[in-house]
Protein backbone atom coordinates (compact mmCIF):
# COMPACT_ATOMS: atom_id res chain seq x y z
CA UNK A 1 0.00 0.00 0.00
CA UNK A 2 1.29 3.56 -0.70
CA UNK A 3 1.90 6.07 1.90
CA UNK A 4 -0.55 8.98 1.81
CA UNK A 5 1.46 12.14 0.41
CA UNK A 6 0.92 13.35 3.79
CA UNK A 7 3.27 10.98 5.47
CA UNK A 8 5.83 11.29 3.10
CA UNK A 9 6.11 15.09 3.63
CA UNK A 10 6.40 14.73 7.39
CA UNK A 11 9.37 11.91 6.60
CA UNK A 12 11.18 14.77 4.69
CA UNK A 13 10.17 17.29 6.19
CA UNK A 14 13.91 18.14 7.42
CA UNK A 15 15.15 17.56 3.98
CA UNK A 16 12.72 19.89 2.51
CA UNK A 17 13.27 22.89 4.87
CA UNK A 18 17.14 22.48 4.04
CA UNK A 19 16.19 22.59 0.59
CA UNK A 20 13.88 25.69 0.87
CA UNK A 21 16.80 27.35 2.36
CA UNK A 22 18.96 26.47 -0.06
CA UNK A 23 17.20 27.44 -2.97
CA UNK A 24 16.55 30.92 -0.86
CA UNK A 25 19.79 31.53 -0.38
CA UNK A 26 20.87 31.12 -4.21
CA UNK A 27 18.57 34.12 -5.16
CA UNK A 28 20.78 36.89 -6.94
CA UNK A 29 20.96 40.15 -4.72
CA UNK A 30 19.83 41.33 -8.19
CA UNK A 31 17.03 39.38 -8.40
CA UNK A 32 16.44 36.36 -10.14
CA UNK A 33 18.12 32.46 -10.04
CA UNK A 34 20.86 31.09 -12.56
CA UNK A 35 20.48 26.90 -12.90
CA UNK A 36 23.46 27.25 -10.49
CA UNK A 37 24.30 29.41 -7.72
CA UNK A 38 26.11 32.55 -8.59
CA UNK A 39 25.39 32.35 -12.04
CA UNK A 40 23.32 34.64 -14.20
CA UNK A 41 19.99 35.24 -13.61
CA UNK A 42 17.18 32.93 -15.96
CA UNK A 43 13.67 32.65 -16.59
CA UNK A 44 13.35 29.18 -16.29
CA UNK A 45 14.96 28.68 -13.09
CA UNK A 46 13.43 32.16 -11.86
CA UNK A 47 9.80 30.69 -12.45
CA UNK A 48 10.07 27.19 -10.87
CA UNK A 49 12.20 29.04 -7.86
CA UNK A 50 9.17 31.75 -7.04
CA UNK A 51 6.46 29.04 -7.64
CA UNK A 52 8.56 26.65 -5.33
CA UNK A 53 8.92 28.89 -2.52
CA UNK A 54 5.46 30.87 -2.82
CA UNK A 55 3.11 31.70 -0.63
CA UNK A 56 6.26 31.62 1.81
CA UNK A 57 9.00 33.40 -0.45
CA UNK A 58 10.01 36.94 1.43
CA UNK A 59 11.05 39.68 -1.02
CA UNK A 60 9.75 38.65 -4.39
CA UNK A 61 9.98 42.28 -5.69
CA UNK A 62 13.75 41.89 -6.63
CA UNK A 63 13.14 38.54 -8.54
CA UNK A 64 9.46 40.00 -10.49
CA UNK A 65 11.98 43.40 -10.98
CA UNK A 66 14.39 40.93 -12.47
CA UNK A 67 11.36 39.47 -14.84
CA UNK A 68 10.27 42.94 -15.55
CA UNK A 69 13.75 44.31 -16.89
CA UNK A 70 13.55 41.29 -19.30
CA UNK A 71 10.75 42.14 -20.79
CA UNK A 72 10.72 43.88 -24.01
CA UNK A 73 8.35 46.19 -25.81
CA UNK A 74 7.46 42.90 -28.41
CA UNK A 75 6.20 41.55 -25.35
CA UNK A 76 8.77 38.61 -25.10
CA UNK A 77 10.94 38.25 -22.05
CA UNK A 78 14.79 37.26 -23.01
CA UNK A 79 17.80 37.82 -20.28
CA UNK A 80 19.97 38.96 -23.41
CA UNK A 81 18.16 41.82 -26.03
CA UNK A 82 21.04 40.14 -28.90
CA UNK A 83 19.20 36.70 -28.53
CA UNK A 84 15.94 35.52 -29.59
CA UNK A 85 13.38 34.98 -27.39
CA UNK A 86 12.73 31.60 -25.89
CA UNK A 87 9.62 30.38 -26.44
CA UNK A 88 8.51 28.19 -24.10
CA UNK A 89 10.49 30.17 -21.13
CA UNK A 90 8.41 32.72 -21.88
CA UNK A 91 5.69 30.51 -21.70
CA UNK A 92 6.67 29.50 -18.02
CA UNK A 93 6.76 33.46 -17.43
CA UNK A 94 3.25 33.61 -18.51
CA UNK A 95 1.95 30.69 -16.65
CA UNK A 96 3.64 31.50 -13.22
CA UNK A 97 2.43 34.79 -13.88
CA UNK A 98 -0.84 34.09 -14.20
CA UNK A 99 -0.93 31.53 -11.13
CA UNK A 100 0.71 33.81 -8.84
CA UNK A 101 -1.24 36.69 -10.04
CA UNK A 102 0.21 39.38 -7.66
CA UNK A 103 3.86 38.96 -8.88
CA UNK A 104 3.48 41.01 -12.09
CA UNK A 105 1.53 43.70 -13.54
CA UNK A 106 -1.90 43.32 -15.43
CA UNK A 107 -0.35 44.57 -18.22
CA UNK A 108 3.04 43.01 -18.04
CA UNK A 109 0.95 39.39 -18.21
CA UNK A 110 -1.34 40.67 -21.42
CA UNK A 111 1.58 41.43 -23.12
CA UNK A 112 3.71 37.98 -22.77
CA UNK A 113 0.48 36.36 -23.69
CA UNK A 114 -0.33 38.26 -26.69
CA UNK A 115 2.95 37.48 -27.85
CA UNK A 116 2.16 34.05 -26.84
CA UNK A 117 -1.07 33.81 -28.96
CA UNK A 118 0.61 34.98 -32.03
CA UNK A 119 3.27 32.41 -31.95
CA UNK A 120 3.01 29.52 -34.34
CA UNK A 121 5.50 27.23 -35.30
CA UNK A 122 6.21 26.88 -39.14
CA UNK A 123 4.45 24.75 -41.62
CA UNK A 124 6.58 21.74 -43.55
CA UNK A 125 5.43 19.05 -45.74
CA UNK A 126 4.10 15.79 -44.19
CA UNK A 127 6.17 12.94 -46.20
CA UNK A 128 4.39 10.40 -48.09
CA UNK A 129 2.45 7.68 -45.62
CA UNK A 130 3.51 9.41 -42.25
CA UNK A 131 0.67 9.91 -39.86
CA UNK A 132 2.05 13.19 -38.34
CA UNK A 133 0.73 15.88 -39.75
CA UNK A 134 3.19 18.78 -40.02
CA UNK A 135 0.80 21.11 -41.26
CA UNK A 136 -0.43 21.61 -37.20
CA UNK A 137 1.35 24.52 -35.52
CA UNK A 138 1.85 23.79 -31.97
CA UNK A 139 4.80 26.42 -30.68
CA UNK A 140 8.96 26.23 -31.57
CA UNK A 141 11.56 27.25 -29.47
CA UNK A 142 12.70 30.24 -31.11
CA UNK A 143 10.50 31.96 -33.84
CA UNK A 144 10.56 30.66 -37.43
CA UNK A 145 10.94 26.98 -36.26
CA UNK A 146 9.47 23.45 -36.26
CA UNK A 147 6.77 22.64 -33.20
CA UNK A 148 8.23 20.78 -30.87
CA UNK A 149 7.01 18.74 -27.36
CA UNK A 150 8.10 20.96 -25.03
CA UNK A 151 7.19 24.68 -26.15
CA UNK A 152 3.58 23.38 -27.54
CA UNK A 153 3.43 21.96 -23.90
CA UNK A 154 4.13 24.85 -22.05
CA UNK A 155 2.25 27.79 -24.44
CA UNK A 156 -0.65 25.19 -24.07
CA UNK A 157 -0.54 24.93 -20.46
CA UNK A 158 0.04 28.76 -20.38
CA UNK A 159 -2.83 29.53 -22.59
CA UNK A 160 -5.55 27.13 -20.76
CA UNK A 161 -4.03 29.02 -17.38
CA UNK A 162 -4.88 32.23 -18.66
CA UNK A 163 -7.98 31.45 -19.39
CA UNK A 164 -8.88 30.33 -15.92
CA UNK A 165 -8.45 33.83 -14.90
CA UNK A 166 -10.26 35.36 -17.89
CA UNK A 167 -7.46 35.82 -20.02
CA UNK A 168 -8.56 34.87 -23.75
CA UNK A 169 -9.87 35.64 -27.09
CA UNK A 170 -10.90 34.16 -29.98
CA UNK A 171 -7.40 33.84 -31.09
CA UNK A 172 -5.85 31.84 -27.98
CA UNK A 173 -8.96 29.93 -28.23
CA UNK A 174 -7.80 29.10 -32.02
CA UNK A 175 -4.10 28.10 -30.78
CA UNK A 176 -5.45 26.00 -27.80
CA UNK A 177 -7.54 23.89 -29.96
CA UNK A 178 -4.95 23.44 -32.65
CA UNK A 179 -2.04 22.64 -30.68
CA UNK A 180 -4.47 19.88 -28.45
CA UNK A 181 -4.55 18.39 -32.42
CA UNK A 182 -1.00 18.68 -32.57
CA UNK A 183 -0.27 16.86 -29.25
CA UNK A 184 -2.77 14.19 -29.82
CA UNK A 185 -1.50 13.84 -33.38
CA UNK A 186 1.95 13.34 -32.10
CA UNK A 187 1.29 10.67 -29.34
CA UNK A 188 4.10 7.62 -29.55
CA UNK A 189 2.28 4.53 -30.03
CA UNK A 190 2.66 3.64 -26.22
CA UNK A 191 1.12 7.29 -25.46
CA UNK A 192 3.52 9.43 -23.95
CA UNK A 193 5.56 11.96 -25.79
CA UNK A 194 9.16 12.23 -27.25
CA UNK A 195 10.91 15.35 -27.38
CA UNK A 196 9.85 16.57 -30.88
CA UNK A 197 8.22 13.87 -33.33
CA UNK A 198 6.63 10.86 -32.19
CA UNK A 199 8.11 9.00 -35.68
CA UNK A 200 10.79 9.74 -38.05
CA UNK A 201 11.40 7.93 -41.63
CA UNK A 202 8.69 5.08 -40.43
CA UNK A 203 10.99 4.39 -37.01
CA UNK A 204 8.51 4.99 -34.35
CA UNK A 205 10.38 6.84 -31.83
CA UNK A 206 10.06 6.18 -27.60
CA UNK A 207 8.83 8.78 -25.28
CA UNK A 208 10.33 10.42 -22.25
CA UNK A 209 9.02 10.45 -18.43
CA UNK A 210 9.64 14.41 -18.32
CA UNK A 211 8.26 15.41 -22.15
CA UNK A 212 4.87 13.01 -21.39
CA UNK A 213 4.22 14.74 -17.83
CA UNK A 214 4.21 18.03 -19.84
CA UNK A 215 2.09 16.75 -22.20
CA UNK A 216 -0.56 15.53 -19.53
CA UNK A 217 -0.66 18.67 -18.10
CA UNK A 218 -1.51 20.69 -20.93
CA UNK A 219 -3.87 18.09 -21.90
CA UNK A 220 -5.24 17.66 -18.52
CA UNK A 221 -8.87 19.36 -19.64
CA UNK A 222 -9.47 16.27 -21.98
CA UNK A 223 -8.93 13.05 -19.71
CA UNK A 224 -11.37 11.19 -22.05
CA UNK A 225 -8.75 11.33 -24.94
CA UNK A 226 -7.86 8.16 -25.94
CA UNK A 227 -4.07 9.71 -26.54
CA UNK A 228 -4.32 11.05 -22.94
CA UNK A 229 -5.76 7.95 -21.03
CA UNK A 230 -2.80 5.76 -23.22
CA UNK A 231 -0.04 8.39 -22.21
CA UNK A 232 -1.49 8.87 -18.53
CA UNK A 233 -0.91 4.64 -18.23
CA UNK A 234 2.36 5.30 -19.70
CA UNK A 235 3.47 7.91 -17.28
CA UNK A 236 1.51 5.43 -14.14
CA UNK A 237 4.04 2.55 -15.42
CA UNK A 238 7.31 4.32 -15.79
CA UNK A 239 7.19 6.93 -13.59
CA UNK A 240 10.45 6.07 -11.77
CA UNK A 241 12.33 5.39 -14.94
CA UNK A 242 13.88 8.78 -14.81
CA UNK A 243 15.08 9.29 -11.74
CA UNK A 244 16.18 12.93 -12.04
CA UNK A 245 14.64 15.78 -10.02
CA UNK A 246 13.31 17.26 -12.64
CA UNK A 247 11.76 14.18 -13.88
CA UNK A 248 10.65 12.78 -10.44
CA UNK A 249 9.14 16.24 -9.83
CA UNK A 250 7.18 16.59 -13.02
CA UNK A 251 5.77 13.41 -12.66
CA UNK A 252 4.24 13.78 -9.20
CA UNK A 253 3.14 17.09 -10.54
CA UNK A 254 1.14 15.33 -13.27
CA UNK A 255 -0.33 12.43 -11.46
CA UNK A 256 -1.33 14.68 -8.47
CA UNK A 257 -3.62 17.26 -11.26
CA UNK A 258 -5.12 13.78 -12.45
CA UNK A 259 -5.67 12.98 -8.79
CA UNK A 260 -3.75 9.66 -9.37
CA UNK A 261 -1.89 8.37 -6.33
CA UNK A 262 1.89 10.03 -6.35
CA UNK A 263 3.04 9.00 -3.12
CA UNK A 264 5.66 6.43 -4.35
CA UNK A 265 7.21 8.80 -6.66
CA UNK A 266 7.45 11.59 -4.03
CA UNK A 267 9.09 8.89 -1.66
CA UNK A 268 11.25 8.49 -4.48
CA UNK A 269 11.94 11.93 -5.04
CA UNK A 270 12.01 12.88 -1.13
CA UNK A 271 15.21 10.37 -0.53
CA UNK A 272 17.22 11.55 -3.87
CA UNK A 273 17.13 15.59 -2.30
CA UNK A 274 20.64 14.67 -0.87
CA UNK A 275 21.72 13.94 -4.17
CA UNK A 276 20.03 16.84 -6.18
CA UNK A 277 21.91 19.23 -3.88
CA UNK A 278 24.94 17.93 -4.94
CA UNK A 279 24.89 18.67 -7.94
CA UNK A 280 23.47 22.14 -7.79
CA UNK A 281 20.89 22.68 -10.19
CA UNK A 282 18.88 25.48 -8.71
CA UNK A 283 16.16 24.57 -11.58
CA UNK A 284 15.80 20.83 -10.44
CA UNK A 285 15.48 21.65 -6.88
CA UNK A 286 12.59 24.14 -7.61
CA UNK A 287 10.95 21.56 -9.31
CA UNK A 288 11.24 18.79 -6.40
CA UNK A 289 10.64 21.67 -3.66
CA UNK A 290 7.23 22.48 -5.42
CA UNK A 291 6.18 18.53 -5.99
CA UNK A 292 7.08 18.14 -2.47
CA UNK A 293 4.97 20.82 -0.61
CA UNK A 294 2.45 21.09 -3.38
CA UNK A 295 -0.31 18.89 -1.13
CA UNK A 296 0.40 21.83 1.75
CA UNK A 297 -0.58 24.90 -0.63
CA UNK A 298 -2.19 23.84 -3.89
CA UNK A 299 -1.05 22.41 -6.58
CA UNK A 300 -0.96 25.72 -9.64
CA UNK A 301 -0.83 23.41 -12.31
CA UNK A 302 -4.37 21.74 -11.55
CA UNK A 303 -6.35 23.21 -14.45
Amino acid sequence: MQRSSRTVHAAATESVTGLRGRLTAAANATGGWGYYAGKSSRLEPTCWALLALAPDAQGAAPHEQFLSRCQQPSGWLVENPELPANIAFNALVAFTWCALSDLAPADARHRVWSALVGAKGIKTETPPGSPQDNALQGWPWIADTFSWLEPTAWGLLALKKARRVGLTSPAAEARIAEADRLLINRVCNPGGWNFGNANVMSQDLRPYVPTTALGLLAMQDRPGEPAVRRSLAFLEAHAEDEISASALGLTAIALAAYDRPAAQVEARLGSALESAESFGNLHGMAIALFALTMNNRGNVFKL
